[in-house]
């Protein structure tokens, strides 16, 4: 499954282990994907503007393990 960190707004990020950005947030606030908003990533850094219910949230990402990978 794969992992995206999660940040929201005046917190540490997290990591979640889910199936879409929508439903890791749903899982890190314990709710239902639906009430979930997510944005367009932004280009290089790949974040994306989270909603909820309406209101701005925080922002997600998807958690490439291979990124700081050696080789």
């Amino acid at each position: 499954m794969p992992q995206f960190e999660v940040e929201p707004h005046d917190q540490p990020a997290t990591f979640v282990r889910a199936r879409s950005e929508a439903d890791a947030v749903a899982r890190h606030l314990g709710g239902e994907p639906e009430a979930v908003e997510v944005g367009e990533p932004e280009p290089g850094a790949g974040w994306c503007d989270v909603t909820v219910g309406g209101e701005a949230w925080g922002r997600v990402r998807p958690r490439d393990r291979m990124r700081f990978r050696r080789d």
